[in-house]
């Protein structure tokens, strides 16, 4: 199991999203900027063999939300290639117990 201990942006892209031709101007005027791409590299603790892993990584924040997600691409245990956008949040523990 590993958890994200920290993250350091070291550079920066824009990513405006493309406007549809039948959109209103304003509503693609307001949506111009909303994402931006980074590149940068975060830390990992493996808790089992109690060690920390830096790794690079590109990741997505939507500045409307301020929610920041991690890009990643992998062939699963199926087989499969993924490719999605990870959420760099973590759940907080249930404090009910």
């Amino acid at each position: 199991m590993q958890k994200m201990i920290g993250l350091a942006v070291t550079g920066m892209l824009f990513m405006a999203p493309a406007a549809d031709a039948n959109s209103k101007v304003g509503a693609a005027a307001a949506e111009v900027g909303r994402y931006q791409l980074f590149q940068g590299s975060y830390t990992s603790l493996d808790l089992k063999r109690k060690e920390t892993n830096t790794h690079q990584a590109v990741f997505i924040i939507d500045t409307m939300t301020g929610e920041v997600k991690r890009y990643i691409n992998r062939i699963d245990d199926d087989g499969r290639y993924v490719e999605t956008w990870l959420p760099t949040n973590l759940p907080l523990p249930d404090k009910k117990k």
